[in-house]
């Protein structure tokens, strides 16, 4: 089938009717996301580069739409945060590098080495489009790549809260305790400069800064996702946190179905083609639904995806597979901030005077 080499069916076990059927599905989402706007259906189109806040100043800034949507991707550290961006950008783009500049932000290292990202650093997977006359016609998309969390303790916590409010600058060093007794001194963290160094807080964080989608990501190789009651207690308070603050609907990826698929082979054996596929489902099935009950999120917001690297489906060259699920979850992403922005733009609009 053009497009599609026959190493790449082979590795996703899927016919060549079904590997037509998902490249149609990934074409159209490319489509889609390639002209995605922020709030497109509330709002008018407002000039690129013109003023948001000619008469108001910054509380008009406030109420104008965003030039991008922002997705935020939070999870433990190791499990694939930065490799999921970068996915995402691959897949969307037909590619099989990324820029330097993105790869120089967006840092991947081994698993084995528990720091990788260690700032609070966007990347956008695409550019804002601005017609002949200055109008925007579809929105950036950015990702906002996390420090992983190696303590889940609440000073985490409370940086996540302070993100959320759009209260972090970009390119911002995102430092960690060292140890775990946190939770004793909690009540001495008052302040948002307790937990970030004040240079790099925002002054008047708003919708222009604040993420507009959450995303959890999670290392679906491990036994237990989360890993622990303690971690499981730690990520539930934050996505009922997230809840409070508007992000109604927190996607979680499960990353590594290329581990858990290695694994599983390794403990069955050689066994029929058919059977070893069955089975991957079933373990697959499991782990989501556990998290579905672990983290109270729907069944529709987990996914499992094996991400572009350099020793597996990154190496090997395009996989409709992994382009089909990187667009899925970039695509709902995107949908739920684009409700997130709507809802907050609607909220802020000043109530019409009446004359009496």
């Amino acid at each position: 089938m053009a497009g599609v080499p026959g190493d790449a069916k082979k590795r996703v076990g899927l016919s060549s009717s079904m590997i037509a059927i998902m490249e149609s599905q990934v074409e159209e989402m490319r489509r889609l996301l390639l002209r995605f706007k922020v709030a497109a259906a509330d709002l008018p189109p407002v000039p690129a580069g013109s003023p948001s806040q000619p008469q108001g100043g910054a509380a008009s800034s406030a109420l104008a739409p965003p030039s991008h949507a922002d997705i935020l991707v939070f999870g433990p550290s190791g499990s694939g945060k930065s490799s999921l961006i970068r996915t995402f950008f691959m897949s969307l783009h037909k590619t099989q590098e990324v820029p330097k500049d993105f790869a120089d932000r967006i840092i991947v290292k081994d698993t084995a080495m528990n720091e990788g990202t260690l700032k609070y650093v966007s990347a956008v997977i695409k550019p804002a489009k601005v017609d002949h006359r200055g109008i925007t016609t579809s929105s950036a998309i950015m990702c906002h790549d996390t420090r992983g969390h190696i303590w889940m303790d609440e000073r985490e916590q409370k940086q996540l809260s302070i993100m959320l409010d759009g209260t972090v600058r970009d390119d911002s060093l995102v430092q960690q305790r060292n140890y775990r007794y946190a939770r004793l001194l909690w009540e001495f963290w008052r302040k948002d400069a307790d937990l970030f160094p004040p240079e790099i807080l925002v002054r008047r964080p708003n919708i222009q800064t604040q993420p507009h989608a959450l995303l959890f990501v999670f290392d679906g190789s491990m036994e237990e996702i989360p890993d622990g009651e303690q971690e499981t207690q730690f990520y539930r308070e934050i996505i009922a946190m997230a809840r409070q603050k508007g992000y109604s609907y927190p996607q979680v990826v499960l990353t590594r179905i290329d581990r858990v698929e290695e694994s599983l082979a390794k403990s069955n054996g050689s066994v029929d083609p058919g059977e070893a596929e069955l089975r991957l489902r079933q373990v697959l099935d499991n782990k989501i639904e556990n998290v579905v009950m672990k983290l109270d999120v729907s069944r529709s917001s987990v996914h499992f995806i094996e991400n572009y690297h350099s020793s597996g489906s990154w190496a090997q060259g395009r996989n409709v597979s992994v382009d089909f699920h990187a667009l899925k979850i970039l695509t709902q992403c995107c949908s739920h901030a684009d409700a997130f922005v709507a809802q907050s733009l609607r909220a802020q609009k000043p109530a019409p005077c009446s004359l009496q």
